[in-house]
């Protein structure tokens, strides 16, 4: 077990410094002016922290959907997608603001426990809380993707001050002959 977590960071590590081996095309011109200082966005609006909490596991079939909130510099994103059974949590993949196009990207992901040990036969519900925050308000559009275990996904955008429904939805409704 021990032997594939070695060879598994040495091949990470290798991939790591081989774009650094190279030296690249002497002749090439620089493409701008360096900076000293790294550049704002055009509002000067960064993310500053980010937290993200599984509050309840349980079994159920009330999930594929999620509520965007903005108060203050704050934006919080709660939802609730599947899980195949009770040793499976929530994920959170990407919590990215991308500045030039005023975005908040958020994706969860249902994924099973690694320390589970003995688990509950049933299609679970995985209640989740993500909160972001901001220096200089909130994004003018948050995006989110769900993902769980037994579903393809659901997406939604929303603008910023929206309280409850995201503008899009779509869950699929899992298929019996999966379970």
């Amino acid at each position: 077990m021990r032997r594939r977590g070695f060879l598994g960071g040495t091949v990470a590590a290798a991939v790591a410094v081989a774009g650094c081996l190279d030296a690249g095309d002497a002749g090439e011109e620089p493409t701008g002016d360096p900076t000293a200082e790294p550049t704002d966005t055009p509002d000067g609006r960064t993310l500053e922290d980010t937290a993200f909490d599984v509050t309840n596991v349980e079994c159920g079939s009330d999930y594929g959907h999620h509520d965007v909130t903005t108060s203050g510099d704050t934006v919080t994103v709660e939802g609730v997608l599947d899980g195949r059974d009770t040793c499976y949590t929530a994920e959170l993949v990407r919590g990215e603001y991308v500045g030039e196009m005023d975005t908040l990207f958020v994706e969860v992901e249902a994924r099973e426990s690694e320390d589970a040990a003995a688990c509950g036969q049933c299609i679970v519900e995985i209640h989740y809380v993500a909160t972001f925050a901001f220096d200089e308000g909130t994004p003018e559009r948050v995006e989110v993707e769900q993902r769980g275990a037994t579903t393809s996904g659901s997406s939604g955008a929303s603008g910023s001050g929206s309280a409850t429904e995201p503008d899009a939805t779509r869950t699929p409704t899992p298929d019996p002959d999966d379970y």
